[in-house]
């Protein structure tokens, strides 16, 4: 298990204690410190007292240090974000690289109170307003039914030495200010608000429970995944409450994102909004390189990199054998055969083509402006655009079609038809028979 410790009383505690039960639990407990390269010789002073405190107890501390103001910059995070930002990666970097599964943090009770009043000042819905979870995604709490002043307590009981970090004091930081400003005067009105508040808290968690319950069934029945990328058809959005609509589009956005960080109110509004008004032009770019839109009465919320047309080369094919190209998730196979004995089927994945006709030098390419091709049985041209749309083909997915051509000419639109005039005839002599295979 690796336990986050600051150095302050909260920490300390929660180390204090996980040490104690460490033989009843066979805990290997590693110790975890951020040095946030923030406060100059005091952060210092900090880490080595986490050192030394670990060392007492018999147990290893890792130190990690991280430049918060430069991560502040660079992804344009307030000061308060940009530390949440770098103490949550560099714990689950290091969990990974020690293969931990656990991470123990410090929160109590009172940080779930001011957790609800600072999301509440900010705006949030009830997932905001709920509790910090004892259990969740890897981290325990064992501390967060405890109040700081049990965990003071705790501290003179035991005459544990702890670090005070005097930027918890910096009044600039909205928790600061809640906890030092707000908190004292809510206290003013009502000397158990604490109380109030954690009995309003779990019982908003409860609620947002059984929501998700809801939500998390309708989309397990109806959202259709893809590496990178969801679907869910509209009409099963649309129906919903706005409530379970909501969440429904939140829930498909953190599959594919990871998580919700960036994503507001505007975003999923503007969403749903699109869905609601039927725009079969909608796309939105959202936070994380994701985009949302609509395709053929589906919401389709995907990475960005699945929507941008691909840019290679013309590829040879190998005739007689196998050609795989990985940037298509296809391979195609090509065999040399006589006509007599061959079964021709209607299958799109399969095409026979003269192979005088088809020539040497087949290439595979993507789609290009401009595209036509005259399909099999017909005499006149068609736009590949046409074909797409007559066969509701998103345009994400026709980016990744395989088009096979000759001499420049289209012979075979992969999955779909060949062109009329590479067609097996009674003049025939040798079939190229090629195949496309999903990888």
């Amino acid at each position: 298990m690796l336990v986050a410790v600051s150095g302050g009383p909260d920490s300390v505690v929660l180390l204090h204690v996980l040490k104690r039960l460490q033989p009843v639990l066979d805990l290997d407990i590693i110790v975890f410190h951020l040095n946030h390269k923030l406060r100059g010789l005091e952060a210092d002073a900090d880490a080595r007292f986490v050192d030394e405190f670990a060392a007492g107890m018999g147990l290893k501390a890792m130190l990690v240090e991280c430049d918060v103001r430069l991560l502040m910059e660079r992804e344009r995070l307030s000061l308060e974000e940009a530390a949440r930002e770098a103490r949550y990666r560099e714990m689950e970097r290091l969990a990974a690289e020690l293969d931990i599964d656990k991470i123990a943090l410090g929160h109590h009770a009172d940080d779930q109170v001011e957790t609800f009043l600072m999301r509440l000042l900010r705006g949030t819905g009830l997932e905001g307003l709920g509790s910090i979870k004892p259990v969740r995604d890897g981290y325990v709490r064992p501390l967060i039914d405890e109040t700081k002043s049990e965990i003071l307590h705790y501290i003179e009981e035991y005459s544990l030495e702890y670090k005070v970090d005097a930027s918890n004091r910096d009044e600039s930081i909205l928790r600061n200010r809640i906890r030092h400003k707000l908190m004292p005067l809510l206290g003013e009105y009502n000397p158990s608000f604490q109380e109030t508040l954690l009995n309003t808290i779990e019982i908003v968690s409860e609620d947002q429970s059984f929501i998700e319950e809801i939500v998390a069934g309708v989309f397990s029945r109806h959202a259709q995944r893809e590496p990178g990328l969801i679907r869910l058809p509209i009409v099963e959005i649309t129906n919903q409450p706005l409530a379970i609509e909501r969440r429904l589009v939140r829930l498909a956005i953190r599959s594919v994102k990871g998580d919700l960080r960036g994503i507001e109110f505007k975003h999923v509004e503007a969403i749903i909004s699109g869905l609601r008004h039927g725009s079969e032009r909608m796309e939105i770019n959202l936070p994380g390189q994701i985009i949302a839109r609509v395709e053929y009465e589906q919401l389709v919320i995907g990475e960005r990199q699945l929507f941008e047309a691909l840019q290679f080369e013309s590829i040879e094919l190998k005739v007689p054998g196998a050609t795989r190209i990985d940037a298509l998730g296809v391979e195609i196979e090509a065999e040399l055969a006589e006509p007599a004995g061959l079964v021709f089927g209607r299958n799109g994945d399969v095409a026979y083509l003269d192979a005088a006709v088809a020539g040497s030098g087949l290439k595979l390419r993507v789609r290009r402006p401009g595209d036509s091709f005259i399909p099999f049985g017909m005499t006149g041209e068609k736009k590949l655009q046409d074909l797409f749309v007559d066969k509701k083909i998103s345009k994400r997915e026709r980016n990744r079609v395989p088009i096979i051509e000759s001499d420049g000419k289209i012979a075979w639109v992969a999955g779909f038809r060949i062109d009329d005039s590479f067609r097996v005839t009674e003049r025939t002599k040798e079939v190229l028979v090629l195949r496309l295979l999903r990888i």
